[in-house]
């Protein structure tokens, strides 16, 4: 069965691939990764959902350590990926 599956995600993916532009081709295939992945359940739903739309914009309790080159938003976002 799994042989059967990989075979059919295989052809299926080179006939669609035959019809794409070379730029989407990259896409559709980390589309297709993906949900082979999240399929298995080797994709942590919360932490797809933080890829996809980033920080909820949620308050940041940690102080900045260096606003040389740390920006408050770079670092909301590292405080946020951080608590799932």
């Amino acid at each position: 069965l799994k042989t059967l599956s990989d075979f059919f995600t295989c052809s299926l993916y080179e006939n669609i691939c035959r019809s794409l532009f070379e730029a989407h081709k990259l896409l559709f295939s980390f589309c297709v990764a993906i949900k082979i992945l999240q399929g298995d359940g080797k994709i942590n739903a919360d932490e797809w959902r933080f890829f996809l739309s980033g920080s909820s914009g949620s308050k940041v309790d940690e102080p900045n350590p260096d606003e040389s080159w740390l920006t408050a938003a770079v670092w909301g976002s590292l405080t946020s990926l951080a608590k799932l």
